[in-house]
């Protein structure tokens, strides 16, 4: 008899309502642009780096166990600036949902919840490259962070309330084809390794980043003002120790309107319409003066809409607008150099985008986008033509 309790608990994980659902997702670009070369209108690690790249395969699987339990994980397979192909791991993270007092806990390496975008995948990107405050302010890969992340949430009858906070150190930066190249070069002389040793502490705007000790908050307030039309209010707040060894601090807040001509129901026309203000104080270092410290604020801004004006047709413009800083002069050998350092800009986008929808979890796009960048010494125009595959349901976010 008491072998039947016993037999029931190895056996109860075997009842356990278990799902695994695989998701792929690719996204190629053709296109030129009359910029002096593709970094000086790039900036994240996926936004269009030739005539002709691979943007992202993304291979990824979900987890879900009975509604107490979610994960997901995937790669990112992409070609570099130099024509190879490199890879790098996005997301892998486990989920806790329905503890008790509303609360959820995500762990692991994940996309921090931060602002409209630095939470989306490339395939979830409206146009085909990054919004310039996500590669920025946020990071190369916009805030990629290992660590924890602790939701609580609250609906009402027309909408909820949720507050997110994560505390973690960011992921590395350097893909996998970095590390092999590392590797590769570790038997060159010493002269050279002379060389780089001179140059490892050289300060860049990459030092602005956040990278350990990351607390990120996101308060979010969704209203749905009627099954048609739907309002959704974020408030952002991030603080980290930077690549200076000292802090940076960012405060942000965002607003999406959504109209659907079907309401709740699939199909039908959609307009979307949305801005977000970002302020970042970095504070900074001398690179060869330590006691040269200080700290530069800069805004950033971004409004957009997007117009579904037939079932498979959507059209998109985006105006954006990041503030230049410098701080720290420092004149070496009569020229001045500066311990941070960060270009202002301004852009506007326009897209269309043509959906072949095959079922409810297949979805290829055709995406033709002109930008028109006005940078501190030049303007750039570029013209893009990207192609994506979608398939898989929804991720676990």
């Amino acid at each position: 008899m008491k072998t039947f309790p016993i037999l029931a608990l190895l056996t109860s994980p075997l009842l356990a309502d278990i799902s695994l659902d695989p998701t792929f997702h690719f996204n190629g670009v053709i296109g030129d642009t009359s910029a002096d070369s593709f970094s000086e209108i790039g900036g994240h690690a996926h936004d269009p780096n030739d005539n002709f790249a691979v943007q992202g395969f993304e291979p990824g699987l979900n987890l879900r166990v009975d509604d107490w339990l979610a994960g997901f994980t995937n790669i990112n397979v992409f070609t570099d600036s130099n024509h190879e192909v490199d890879w790098e791991l996005e997301e892998a993270f486990l989920k806790f949902k329905n503890l008790p007092g509303g609360f959820e806990l995500r762990g692991g390496r994940m996309l921090a919840r931060i602002g409209l975008q630095n939470n989306q995948h490339l395939h979830a990107w409206t146009l085909v490259n990054s919004n310039l405050t996500t590669s920025q302010f946020l990071g190369e890969e916009g805030l990629m962070s290992e660590g924890i992340e602790l939701t609580w949430r609250k609906d009402f009858d027309q909408g909820f309330f949720a507050i997110s906070t994560n505390f973690s150190n960011t992921a590395s930066h350097h893909h996998h084809a970095d590390e092999d190249d590392h590797g590769d070069h570790e038997d060159e002389d010493d002269h050279g390794d002379e060389e780089d040793h001179e140059h490892e502490h050289e300060h860049s705007s990459e030092d602005a980043f956040m990278e350990d000790n990351v607390f990120v908050t996101r308060v979010l307030f969704g209203y749905n003002q009627s099954d048609f039309h739907q309002h959704r209010l974020g408030i952002n707040t991030a603080w980290g120790e930077n690549g200076y060894g000292r802090d940076t601090y960012m405060h942000s807040i965002d607003y999406v309107y959504t109209w659907r001509e079907n309401g709740l129901e699939l199909g039908g026309r959609e307009f979307s319409v949305g801005a977000e203000y970002f302020y970042r104080d970095v504070e900074w270092i001398g690179e060869e003066d330590s006691t040269l410290q200080g700290a530069a604020s800069q805004q950033s801004f971004m409004a957009f809409a997007n117009y579904r004006f037939h079932q498979q047709w959507i059209a998109g413009i985006r105006y954006e607008y990041l503030e230049g800083a410098i701080g720290g002069a420092d004149i070496h050998m009569g020229e001045t150099e500066y311990a941070f350092e960060s270009s202002g800009r301004e852009r506007i986008t326009l897209a269309l985008t043509r959906e072949f929808r095959y079922s409810d979890i297949m979805l290829s796009t055709i995406r033709l986008q002109y930008s028109h960048d006005n940078l501190e010494e030049e303007s750039a125009d570029s013209i893009w033509l990207q192609f994506g595959f979608n398939f898989g349901g929804p991720e676990v976010r």
